[in-house]
C-alpha cells in the first residue's frame, strides 16, 4: 500500500470545440494518489496486480472559435480522477526494486468554472471515459517495511463534454512512500 505525490506535464492537443478544431493548451498540475499492489508467493513476486487510483488539477485555455465566429478565449479548470488495474513486472532486488508496467481503467474529467462562449455552460460538466497508462519506476527498501519510490507515467484518454472534446496525454512523476504487508 503507497501514498504519492504526482505532478502532471499534459501535452497541448487540439480541441474539438463546437464543430471546430483549434490548439488548446493544457496547464500543467499537481495531485495526489494511493495504490494498491499485491505479488504472490507464487509467482515469485516478480509479477503483480495493482490498483491506482488519482486526482489532480490543470487548466484548459484555446481560441474560442463557434459557429464561424471568433469569442476570444475559451477557459476552464480541468479537475481529473483516475483510477486504473497495472500489470506490474519487477526486478526482485534486495534494497532497490525497478519495476515497469501497463494499466487501463477509468478516468473522470470534470470542467470546472468554464467559461466557453456557445455552451450552455454550467458550474461544472463531467466526461468518462477510458484510460491507458504506461509506467516505469523504482523501490528503495529501507526497511523490511517500509519502502520509497519513484515513478514515471504516461496516461491517455479522450474526454467529449457538450459540444467539447480533447484527447488527453500527459506525462506523470511521482514520489511516495509505501508500506509492505
Amino acid at each position: 500500500m503507497s501514498g504519492y505525490a504526482l505532478g502532471s506535464w499534459p501535452r497541448d492537443q487540439d480541441i474539438f470545440n463546437q464543430g471546430t478544431s483549434v490548439p488548446a493548451s493544457v496547464q500543467q498540475g499537481f495531485g495526489a494518489g494511493l495504490k494498491v499492489g499485491l505479488f504472490p508467493a507464487a509467482l515469485t513476486r516478480i509479477v503483480g496486480l495493482e490498483m491506482d487510483s488519482n486526482m489532480h488539477g490543470a487548466a484548459l485555455s484555446f481560441p474560442n472559435i463557434a459557429n464561424g465566429r471568433n469569442n476570444g478565449t475559451g477557459r476552464s479548470d480541468l479537475f481529473i480522477i483516475n483510477t486504473t488495474f497495472n500489470l506490474i513486472l519487477r526486478y526482485p532486488g534486495e534494497r532497490i526494486r525497478p519495476y515497469i508496467g501497463a494499466g487501463i481503467g477509468w478516468s473522470h474529467g470534470t470542467l470546472l468554472n468554464p467559461n466557453i462562449a456557445g455552451r450552455d455552460d454550467k458550474d461544472f460538466d463531467q466526461a468518462r471515459a477510458l484510460g491507458h497508462q504506461s509506467l516505469g519506476g523504482a523501490q528503495v527498501l529501507l526497511s523490511p517495511k517500509i519502502f520509497l519510490f519513484g515513478e514515471y507515467r504516461y496516461f491517455s484518454s479522450n474526454y467529449h463534454w457538450e459540444g467539447l472534446a480533447i484527447d488527453f496525454r500527459t506525462h506523470y512523476g511521482l514520489v511516495g512512500v509505501g508500506l509492505r504487508f
